[in-house]
């Protein structure tokens, strides 16, 4: 984060969502350093457990001051539709999962915890998780505290 910059209120929802052939899955990083951290585990954040409904598995407000012009990343994990198949495929082949497409959306701290898009260009580093590895990697753990 960068320092020398009016702290701006910002809030951020984590959150999973079920959709057409699985769950969807929003995550906010914070550019600290040379590093992508977890919105949550920003030093200062608060988060809150929302109440949620139909279609929602579950939603987390996270609250934190952060200085004007941070980084900020949007990550959305999304399952991909099942490649059609043959009637009799089931008999030869193994139950395949489904992939998920990742995508990221930059941006920066504006005035007012507003955030502004910005092009990708410098910042597609991948993101540390809580557990140390990367985004979408078998090995992912992805927490919401």
């Amino acid at each position: 984060m960068e320092s020398g910059h009016a702290a701006e209120r910002v809030e951020l929802i984590d959150e999973e969502s079920v959709v057409d052939h699985g769950t969807r899955r929003v995550t906010w990083f914070v550019r600290v350093g040379d590093t992508w951290q977890r919105c949550g585990s920003v030093a200062g954040a608060k988060s809150e457990q929302l109440s949620v409904g139909p279609g929602t598995v579950w939603q987390t407000r996270i609250e934190l001051e952060l200085p004007r012009g941070t980084a900020v990343m949007r990550r959305v994990l999304s399952p991909t539709a099942p490649r059609p198949r043959d009637a009799f495929s089931y008999l030869t082949r193994q139950a395949s999962t489904h992939s998920q497409k990742i995508s990221h959306t930059y941006y920066k701290v504006r005035r007012r915890g507003t955030l502004q898009a910005v092009e990708a260009h410098g910042m597609h580093d991948p993101p540390v998780t809580d557990d140390g590895s990367g985004p979408g990697s078998p090995g992912s753990k992805l927490r919401n505290r």
